[in-house]
Order: structure tokens, then sequence, then C-alpha cells
């Protein structure tokens, strides 16, 4: 009987905790668009294998935390646990002596957390005297994760994208309407937990939470916040937030079925909304592209942190100090720099193709160009130019300044910087109607030239 009025006085708790404000819910949910806007330009932005999108990978997990949303939620919950504890505080002297303890448990707690998770966890501005914090989950996909994204028609999902409860009958007749996309991930958005502390907690309350999930499905949030509610149930009294976490880490995604395939814009009925989730509120053709953008940078987040050897030099070292070909493969700075400079200063350029023995693949120019000096680079421009001219069957170069003119089709040119009109073939002044002087020709006309000034010199002295 003593168990079971536990039990029955944590279920009563644990409703109690639900935080009931759905005007802040629906005003959070307005101004959702255009911070996603925002993080949709700010994913838009693409990644360079060179490295040069190196600050766009700093704060990859802030378009998915919705820090205002979330704290909308626990704004009433702040307030009305403010308001508890200082009732506490003025009953009875063994109560305030519960308090401070509860309070001491709280900071061991989160130095206990923040030595595990670091930078994951952001400890936020106290409200009404309570901690109050964030933790940035990542899931860990060690063979990645297939993610399918279910589209519906538009007449039968509210105007918000959900199903209502009365569109389940026109499920079978709009089913050829509908379609679905796959597609592979090898990293996930992140999930926040953000908990406010009251003071009764660990010994009789548990913290006050939300879960943001700006990629998942309202009804999978739902779920995840009242597993929440029953690992507390399980541990009254004991510090929570730990396995709160770790639960959601390992152990959400098989929760939710989403072991082998996670399924997105899954058509269920959502007859309870629970105001702690935070889901996605933008339609799935706008959360997929995030999604792969976050999957990609991230991607390379990782390759930036990572140590990895240099196959030219044998070196070890930071992605941060590696240059990633488009084929993929990947060298040091500055055997790549050594290599593309001495390939550029004796003008084989053929040669500028990637070290792999191989792999064939050419150095892209955008690469060329941060791995050569201003000067080397220019070099390489005027070679590239040359050779591509002599590729050309219809450009010859002015007898006269080299330059390249592009011969018609009486095989004349005519040189754009010293307007000399030449023949293309013998590269003579341009003569219409007459055919090309054979080499013979043009020597017996150079020894008439020669004679015909020798004479004019005698006849100048005489």
């Amino acid at each position: 009987m003593a168990a079971a009025s536990v039990g029955a006085a944590t279920s009563r708790a644990v409703v109690s905790h639900r935080i009931p404000s759905p005007e802040l819910s629906s005003q959070a949910s307005s101004s959702t668009p255009s911070s996603s806007s925002r993080a949709a330009e700010a994913e838009a932005r693409p990644v360079s294998c060179d490295g040069g999108a190196e600050e766009d990978v700093l704060h990859l997990d802030s378009p998915w935390v919705a820090a205002a949303e979330a704290d909308s939620r626990l704004e009433e919950a702040a307030m009305a646990a403010a308001a508890a504890g200082l009732r506490l505080c003025a009953e009875n002297e063994a109560e305030a002596d519960e308090i401070r303890d509860n309070l001491q448990r709280q900071d061991d707690e989160l130095m206990a957390l923040e030595a595990i998770y670091g930078d994951d966890l952001a400890e936020l501005e106290n409200k009404g005297a309570l901690r109050y914090f964030q933790i940035c989950i990542h899931y860990e996909l060690h063979d990645g994760a297939e993610v399918c994204a279910r589209f519906y028609s538009v007449n039968r999902n509210g105007e918000d994208g959900r199903c209502t409860d009365d569109c389940t009958e026109q499920h079978e007749e709009d089913e050829p309407n509908d379609f679905s996309y796959s597609c592979n991930f090898e990293h996930l958005p992140p999930l926040i937990l953000t908990c406010l502390l009251p003071q009764s907690y660990p010994s009789k309350e548990p913290p006050y939470f939300a879960i943001t999930a700006k990629w998942m499905d309202g009804p999978n949030v739902c779920q995840l916040c009242e597993m929440l509610d029953t690992i507390w149930a399980e541990l009254p009294g004991e510090e929570v937030v730990y396995r709160w976490v770790e639960w959601i880490r390992t152990s959400s995604l098989p929760h939710l079925g989403f072991d082998t395939k996670i399924t997105l814009g899954l058509d269920i009925p959502m007859h309870k909304v629970d105001n702690r989730a935070v889901s996605r509120s933008l339609p799935l053709e706008s959360v997929i592209p995030l999604m792969l953008s976050y999957s990609s940078k991230k991607c390379y987040q990782v390759f930036l942190e990572d140590l990895h050897v240099c196959m030219i030099c044998l070196n070890e070292s930071k992605g941060s100090n590696f240059i990633k070909l488009p084929c993929q493969h990947m060298f040091c700075v500055k055997c790549m720099e050594t290599l593309c400079r001495m390939h550029v200063k004796e003008g084989t350029l053929f040669q500028l193709v990637c070290p792999d023995t191989k792999c064939t693949a050419s150095i892209p120019p955008y690469l060329l160009k941060r791995l050569l000096g201003e000067e080397e680079f220019e070099r390489w421009d005027k070679l590239t130019l040359e050779k591509a001219l002599n590729s050309m069957s219809d450009v010859v170069h002015c007898p006269r300044c080299a330059i390249g003119c592009v011969e018609d089709e009486d095989n004349n040119a005519q040189c754009p910087k010293c307007c000399f009109v030449f023949c293309s073939v013998c590269k003579d002044p341009r003569h219409p109607g007459k055919l090309c002087l054979t080499l013979e020709e043009k020597l017996q006309r150079q020894q008439v030239e020669m004679h015909l000034k020798s004479h004019m010199r005698y006849d100048l002295t005489d």
C-alpha cells in the first residue's frame, strides 16, 4: 500500500509539472518561421572542401536550439516555482533545511554535468533564483541513419501540416497523391533539453523541462517528454538530469521505432499536445535541406578536428592543416603548396593533379589560388590560357606581337593589338585571290628585295 501511495503521489507530481501555457505556445510557433528562415539562409551557404567555410561550422547547433521558444514554455513554470519556493521557506525550519540541501545537490549535479558534457551544456541566467540550463544532445550514428520523409496532399492535412482527427477516413482515397523521399545522414541535428530546477528538486519534485527537436514531428517529441516523466517516476528523490540526457542520446531513437529508419511526416493524430515539446514547425520540404546541410557541415567539422596522415610526408596533423580534394583524397597544406609551386615554375601544368598514384583528378582553380602566391597564380593563369589557345584549331598568333587571333573562313586574321591583317597559313600580309608563296618563292622574293636595296644604295653613293 505504501508503495502504491508513493507511486500515486509521484504520478500526481509529474502531471502537475506539465506546463499549461497554450497562449505562449502559439506565440512561439508564430515567431518560429522568421528565425527558421534566417537559419535556412545560414545553412544554405556552401561548404567548400578547401577549408574556406571553417567559420560556418563553429555554431552549427544554434539554428536548432530555438532558445526563445523553449524559454517561453518555461516562463510560467519559473514564476510558479519561485512562489512555491518562498512559501516553503516561510513554513518551517525543516523545509528550509530541505531546500538548502536541494540547492547543494543541484550545485553538485551541475558541476558533474559540466565536467561530462563540457561545451554542450549552457548555464543560463537564473529565473526567479532557480537554476536554468540547456544541454545540447547529439546522436552517435556509427553507421549513419536513413531518413524517410513522407509528403501528403494538401487536402488531407490541416493548415499546420499535421493530421487532423477527422482526416483518417480520407487516407486511403488520397494515397495515390502521396509520396516519400529517402536519404542517408551521417549526422542528425541535435536535441535540446532545457531544464529549470525548482527548489524542491530533487527531494520531492522533478525538474521543469522542455525538449526541443526542430526536425522531429510533434507526436515523437511528446513521446520523449512522457518517457522522461516515467524515468523520474522510477527514481523519485534522485538527481535525474544525467539519466534523462543519456536515455535521449542512446535509447530515444529505438523507443520511437527509429532504430532502422527514421520516418518523418507520419500521419499520427495528435489528441493531446504536450506543451513541453518544441517540435518541427516548418514543412518537410524546408526541413530536409536544412538537415542535409547540417550533416554535411558536421562531417566537415569532424574532419577539421580529427587527426590525419599525409600520404606525401607521412606526418600526422589535424584536418585544419589538410587540403581535401574533390576526389576525397587529402594531403597536408605544406606538401600541396610545394607540389603546385614546383609544377607552375617548371610549366608542367599537366601534372597539377591529385598526388595519389591511382588518381588523375585535376586540382581545381579555387584550390590553386589558395596554394599559390599571387605571382605564381598569375603565371599559372597565363600558361593555362596559352595552352587552351594552342589547342584551338581556329586560333593563330600574330607574327608581329604574338597575340592570339581568331581566323576567319578565308584563313585571314586581324590582330586585336596592332591591327595587322595577315594570312594565317603563311603569316604574310593578307593576299586575297592569290595563293600563298612557297618557301622557294619567298627566298627568291627576298633575294630580289636585297638586290634592289643594294642597287639603291649604289645609286645614292653616285
